[in-house]
């Protein structure tokens, strides 16, 4: 008998302590990311799903964030109004969403509703992506940079708890032309210059066409068409598509790269030097390429080489 109350003891107090733990965490404030609920790095994409949800059963008293931008910390004072919260010596900036009028309407401009009234709030939900771009925006960024937003809430209670989300930037693709910097127009009639362009993809090539615009010399039109498996394409232009086509992978062998030779690469050289050996059979033309790179990000950029010809 003994035995037997000894285990309801013990039983009724595990089940206490269960109860208890259950009741605390229960009013605790809570962080989530629901596309990320690991707080793992992610990638900064125009598709980022970077929304967190911040809760406080116990209702908000105060909400910051804590920015680390490396080199462009400074940046943030201008939205700072508490002096101590500011970014001097290169320490991190701190938001505060509730006491600092000017950090909420940073945030308010991007369609937040944080401010004195979260008091009185027990949710809100912030886009850290969209908080990120705004800081950033018009700044160059060094390729492979890393940010992070440490979020951290403390209830009426005075129950604190924070959560840091961690980004990663990698820059976007970038084409040039060592001879020709400012991609000037090329005259066919002049001396034959090195057309050679670069192609800089750190975030892995994924797409890469080159396109012959409307009305060119309608030669060159045929000589591309030709070379290529779909053709024209509904607005009349020919898509050079150097990884999705075999046959211009065959085609333009020597002249651009193709197939798996792109495809994952951070790198690529397309050279148009063949525009100089056909240009006797060119009518007179003004011929535009467009260039069009996508990273496995998403990110792209695109630019045009135009070759005259009298």
């Amino acid at each position: 008998m003994k035995k037997t109350l000894l285990i309801i003891a013990a039983a009724a107090a595990l089940l206490a302590v269960a109860c208890k733990k259950d009741k605390v965490d229960t009013k605790k404030p809570s962080i989530t990311w629901e596309s990320n609920p690991g707080f793992a790095q992610v990638e900064m994409t125009n598709d980022l799903d970077a929304t967190v949800t911040v809760s406080a059963p116990g209702k908000i008293q105060d909400l910051k964030l804590v920015l680390n931008l490396g080199v462009n910390n400074n940046l943030l004072n201008q939205y700072i109004k508490i002096e101590s919260n500011k970014s001097k010596g290169g320490s991190n900036p701190v938001l505060d969403l509730v006491a600092d009028s000017s950090s909420a309407n940073l945030l308010g401009g991007l369609g937040m509703r944080v401010g004195s009234s979260l008091n009185e709030r027990e949710e809100v939900k912030l886009d850290l992506r969209k908080i990120l771009e705004r800081i950033l925006l018009g700044q160059p960024i060094d390729n492979n940079s890393t940010f992070t937003i440490e979020v951290r809430v403390t209830d009426l209670s005075g129950n604190t708890v924070s959560k840091t989300a961690k980004f990663h930037y990698t820059a976007a693709p970038a084409i040039s032309w060592a001879e020709n910097p400012g991609f000037e127009d090329i005259s066919l009639d002049a001396a034959a210059k090195d057309c050679k362009i670069a192609v800089w993809a750190p975030g892995k090539i994924e797409k890469l066409t080159v396109i012959l615009g409307e009305a060119p010399a309608p030669s060159l039109q045929t000589y591309v068409k030709n070379r290529t498996t779909d053709g024209l394409n509904a607005s009349g232009e020919v898509v050079i598509d150097l990884i999705g086509d075999a046959k211009v992978a065959e085609s333009f062998k020597g002249w651009f790269p193709a197939g798996d030779a792109v495809r994952g690469k951070e790198q690529a050289t397309l050279d148009f030097g063949f525009m100089y050996g056909i240009k006797y059979d060119l009518e007179p033309s003004t011929n535009v390429f467009s260039i069009h790179v996508e990273d496995k990000n998403g990110k792209e950029t695109y630019q045009r080489i135009r070759f005259k010809k009298n």
